[in-house]
């Protein structure tokens, strides 16, 4: 099944002319829906009210800001509102992009800051007329999980595209992301990028915050006293060792706990020492707050 046919069966319009209620799965999105109805055509309108298709389409902007009345979990239904072209939401309970989301062709301007999505779809591609994308910050810290989808380098009008303060978005960065010849800002700050190779292939006029991947803690078990235990370094820290890369960092590699840690010289390997028993925990840190992770691993006889 493809993405566009995922959208049109999981989004299957109500006959309009129609009352506002019935357009939208969360009522409280209803109110804010029929406010923006209003302010658009000049006619006063309550959820009670049938709506035309052509009142929905004098909607261009929805903004919910922070202090609104009103929490909202689902913006199901939004794909009725088809001219949107900028949505910025602040500080509300939503945890996925509805697939109708994917149906806003003339969508310009996307902000969902503070609020609780758990992913980015696959189909977030389809909107190729985004030039900003903004899913920072989402609530409570680590909510937001998985990786960027490769539909990503669809969206090749991107100026501006913040991922910053998820914590947990991981994996590789996608190589389709050396398509965003637009793209200005890239925000992708304190999260678990462990592969950011694609940056290397991205115009040099791209502003790019990549600081503070934090990789988390790897539990390696039990090894065998003097057994050989080495590891694979995740590729952002080669990256980091590499001359001429992005993230190349010249200070190298602290490595802190367990004496005797040391890395292999193609600077794909770390060595980890077994010949005392007991529990370990290495911390391998790139100066400059670029990355760190931790490996733990109990040594016996």
């Amino acid at each position: 099944m493809t993405s566009d046919t995922a959208i049109a069966k999981a989004f299957s319009p109500v006959i309009i002319p129609a009352k506002i209620r019935t357009l939208f799965d969360d009522l409280s999105f209803a109110h804010i829906a029929a406010a923006h109805i209003s302010e658009a055509t000049g006619i006063p309108v309550t959820i009670d009210d049938v709506v035309t298709q052509d009142m929905l389409d004098k909607v261009t902007v929805l903004s919910v800001l922070s202090g609104a009345p009103g929490k909202f979990t689902s913006l199901r239904g939004i794909g009725h509102l088809r001219n949107l072209q900028n949505v910025m939401i602040e500080n509300q309970p939503v945890t996925r992009l509805p697939e109708d989301f994917g149906t806003l062709a003339k969508l310009t301007s996307a902000h969902f800051i503070n609020s609780a999505l758990k992913s980015i779809p696959d189909w977030i591609g389809n909107l190729t007329s985004l030039t900003q994308l903004n899913l920072s910050s989402q609530r409570p810290l680590g909510i937001m999980r998985g990786s960027i989808p490769e539909s990503i380098g669809n969206l090749t009008r991107l100026e501006r595209f913040d991922l910053g303060n998820n914590n947990n978005l991981c994996g590789k960065l996608p190589d389709s992301m050396a398509r965003l010849t637009a793209l200005k800002n890239l925000l992708i700050q304190s999260n678990g990028f462990e592969d950011m190779t694609v940056l290397n292939a991205m115009p040099s006029t791209t502003n790019i915050n990549f600081h503070n991947q934090a990789l988390g803690i790897f539990d390696l078990g039990k090894v065998r006293q003097n057994n050989s235990l080495t590891i694979r370094l995740p590729e952002i820290f080669v990256q980091a060792q590499t001359p001429d890369d992005k993230l190349y960092e010249p200070s190298g590699v602290q490595i802190v706990g367990a004496p005797g840690t040391h890395l292999d010289p193609n600077r794909h390997d770390v060595h980890l020492p077994t010949g005392t028993t007991g529990t370990f925990e290495v911390m391998l840190a790139i100066h400059g707050r670029l990355t760190n992770v931790n490996y733990r691993y109990a040594v016996i006889e």
